[in-house]
């Protein structure tokens, strides 16, 4: 199986900023772009020609062992750009355990690599009390920011958000979260933006203990080939990348997503050449055992564990 090219969904948000709309030329107020997803309702199409007509749910049932190979799971890592004007509302997702119970659905943990973003940004990642009450009585009265912690973030930062963490991506960044299969959000706050809150369930599910974990990567320390560790869980992993001009990467039986986040640079496999340009993601399937990275870039490379 080849490389897998997949259709970028778009989705519109209250928060939107203009760091990708105005690199893709998309439609004013696009927040979030799922590079890749297999959820319900929210499955990319695929563009590869051999696959036409397909969308990424379809290619995993049919092509199951070429694309997934030893992986135990029918969905894949989650990725997706988060591009914020505004503060995204204050939230939390649930664990597997509670998902499965009450959702009927998986768990969401999640991380977040910041590509861009402005001085003194920052996320919202854990809180200051264990008081739960506090915390929801803090919400009804609108001064609930002075419990959360905030985390201040730089480009090339990875932040790790476990399920239950009470959490928030914060303004003026882009940022591309990868994360494991669930779809649920609980909205704990949302500055006033008329949106429905979900604080009975929201407030079951968060674990007032969590707390975040942050990875620096500055991107002026690339001074040779390198693969390091960003984010590592149960469900998935991501390893950072830097290459000068070109690096082997030798890999087992399962699938690869490959997101650029650094420049332009070229993928090569069986002396075939596919480009990957900086925010694009290509997923390499896991009947491929080795593959090549060529250019001066960083390139993100997320996995099942």
């Amino acid at each position: 199986m080849k490389p897998i090219r997949l259709q970028p969904v778009n989705k519109k948000a209250l928060w939107a900023g203009n760091y990708l709309s105005k690199l893709r030329n998309l439609e004013k107020g696009t927040g979030i772009v799922r590079e890749v997803c297999s959820y319900k309702n929210s499955e990319n199409k695929i563009l590869n020609d051999e696959y036409k007509g397909m969308n990424l749910r379809d290619l995993i049932t049919l092509h199951f062992k070429e694309l997934m190979g030893n992986d135990n799971s029918d969905q894949m890592i989650r990725a997706a750009y988060i591009d914020a004007k505004e503060d995204l509302s204050i939230q939390v997702h649930p664990d597997e355990e509670y998902a499965r119970k009450v959702e009927n659905d998986f768990g969401k943990s999640e991380s977040w690599y910041v590509l861009q973003c402005k001085e003194n940004s920052s996320v919202v990642a854990g809180c200051n009390t264990a008081d739960r009450e506090l915390l929801r009585k803090a919400v009804m009265d609108g001064n609930i920011e002075k419990y959360l912690t905030r985390i201040p973030v730089k480009q090339g930062d990875f932040v790790y958000i476990p399920a239950g963490l009470i959490h928030a991506c914060g303004k003026g960044m882009l940022v591309i979260e990868i994360g494991s299969f669930g779809g649920i959000t609980y909205r704990i706050y949302d500055y006033g933006r008329g949106r429905e809150l979900h604080l009975n369930k929201g407030f079951e599910v968060i674990d007032t203990s969590l707390r975040a974990s942050k990875k620096e990567f500055p991107l002026n320390l690339r001074k040779m080939n390198s693969i390091k560790n960003g984010v590592e869980s149960k469900e998935f992993k991501v390893d950072v990348i830097d290459t000068i001009e070109s690096q082997m990467i030798f890999k087992e039986n399962k699938y690869h997503i490959l997101t650029c986040v650094l420049n332009d640079c070229n993928i090569i496999i069986d002396k075939e050449k596919y480009s990957l340009h900086y925010t694009e993601t290509l997923v390499i399937p896991a009947s491929t055992d080795k593959y090549e990275i060529r250019g001066n870039c960083r390139v993100l490379c997320s996995y099942r564990p």
